[in-house]
C-alpha cells in the first residue's frame, strides 16, 4: 500500500505519522518528499527548505521530478510519502504533487491531514524553528489550497482522497484513521 500524505505546516502531520510508525514498526516506511527534494536541491547549492521554496518554479519542478523518481523505487509493505500538496512561493502556489510526480509515485490513496485554522495558527506561532506566517487569514488560504491541490492530484492519479482532522490532543485518533484508510492489518 502506497499512500501520499500531505498537510500544511502546523497540522501535526509529523506527529500523526510518528504515531503510525510506532504502531507498524518496520512494516512502515515513511519517506519525506521534502527531505529527498532537499537532497536534490543541495546539488544546486541550496542550503535550507525555506530557500528551496523561493527558487524559480521551473527549478522546483526539476527537483520534484528527480525526487519522485528516487521515491518511486522504494519498497515496503506500507509506504507513506510525507509531503505537501501545495507550496506557497513568491509567485503563487506551486503544486507539490503535479501530474509527473503523482504519476511517478503511483499512489493507492491520497490523504490530507488537516486541523482548524486556529489550531494551526497557534502551533505555527509556538514553533520558533521555522519562519511561517501564523495569521488566520494566511492559514485559511493555505489550508484551502492544500485541499484543492489534493483534489487535483486525486483526479490526475485516480487514487481516492481522504481528509483526516487532527484536532488538538487527538493525534492517536488521526493515526488510527490513517491506518484504517491504508488497510493496515494487525499481525
Amino acid at each position: 500500500m502506497r499512500a501520499v500524505v500531505g498537510g500544511i505546516p502546523g497540522v501535526g502531520k509529523s506527529t500523526v505519522l510518528d504515531l503510525l510508525r510506532a504502531r507498524l514498526g518496520p512494516r512502515l516506511e515513511v519517506v519525506n518528499y521534502g527531505t529527498v527534494m532537499m537532497d536534490e536541491a543541495r546539488l544546486r547549492g541550496v542550503t535550507n527548505r525555506d530557500e528551496m521554496r523561493r527558487l524559480p518554479a521551473q527549478v522546483q519542478r526539476e527537483i520534484q521530478a528527480s525526487a519522485a523518481k528516487r521515491i518511486a523505487s522504494a519498497r515496503a509493505e506500507y509506504l507513506i510519502v510525507d509531503t505537501h500538496f501545495s507550496i506557497r512561493t513568491p509567485q503563487g502556489y506551486l503544486p507539490g504533487m503535479p501530474l509527473h510526480v503523482v504519476s511517478a509515485m503511483s499512489p493507492d490513496v491520497l490523504v490530507v491531514i488537516a486541523a482548524s485554522p486556529e489550531e494551526i495558527s497557534y502551533r505555527r506561532a509556538a514553533d520558533t524553528s521555522r519562519i511561517r506566517d501564523a495569521s488566520l487569514e494566511s492559514v485559511r488560504e493555505e489550508l484551502e489550497m492544500e485541499k484543492l491541490f489534493a483534489v487535483a492530484a486525486s483526479n490526475e492519479s485516480g487514487a481516492p482522497l481522504s481528509i483526516i482532522m487532527n484536532r488538538q490532543g487527538e493525534a492517536e485518533k488521526a493515526a488510527g484513521e490513517l491506518a484504517s484508510i491504508m488497510g493496515v492489518r494487525s499481525r
